[in-house]
């Protein structure tokens, strides 16, 4: 069984293209999206589709909507998305969950290839930053145990990669072609975008350091 989780903060114009996506796709048996107290219509966009609605009352960060979501998810397999992906499409999703399915790995880490510059170098550089995953549920709920989840927010993916090293876990890097995802300063324009960059990457060298 196969649970999307999708944490999702103001996305509003972002999610519904994503929904339809992964509403294609045959061999998914749920989508979770915990909206981590949005301020737009996140939540009236989210309900006009068929998924496992969580509403979060305040805004408390990614790590602790990541691990509402996998308390609500039945899956086996966990699939981890963001909201604003451009480009994603149900080849991606296979690409990123089949390794996991055929017990090649016991996690993929998705890479942003050939769809904008900036996403493509940052991912080069920095592949553990990414939000796409897919994982085996005991692996999820190990971390989860062994992690106070809730205080990493954007440090998550961090976090999970520093886990799977310590653990000597199976890790697979996957290519997604021609896709990539909104940047803050696109969301919320330049200043505010730097600033929330700028808070991001303070809650990764927490974790990192």
């Amino acid at each position: 069984m196969i649970s999307v989780i999708i944490p999702a903060y103001n996305e509003e114009k972002n999610i519904e293209d994503v929904l339809k996506v992964l509403k294609k796709i045959d061999i998914i048996d749920e989508i979770i999206v915990v909206n981590d107290g949005s301020t737009d219509n996140t939540e009236k966009v989210v309900s006009l589709y068929d998924v496992n609605l969580i509403n979060l009352r305040t805004n408390l960060g990614k790590g602790a909507a990541v691990r509402r979501g996998i308390q609500a998810a039945n899956g086996d397999v966990l699939v981890l998305l963001d909201a604003d992906l451009i480009g994603f499409t149900p080849e991606h999703f296979n690409k990123l969950v089949k390794p996991v399915l055929d017990n090649n790995c016991d996690m993929t880490v998705g890479v942003f290839s050939s769809g904008r510059k900036r996403t493509d170098l940052a991912q080069k550089i920095a592949p553990f930053l990414s939000g796409q995953r897919t994982l085996k549920r005991d692996v999820f709920i190990d971390f989860i145990n062994d992690s106070d989840v809730d205080i990493l927010k954007y440090g998550i993916e961090v976090a999970l990669t520093k886990y799977a090293k310590e653990k000597h876990l199976r890790v697979l890097h996957v290519q997604l072609e021609n896709m990539t995802h909104i940047m803050k300063e696109e969301k919320l324009g330049f200043i505010k975008g730097f600033k929330a960059r700028l808070m991001m990457y303070k809650d990764i060298l927490k974790v990192w350091m």
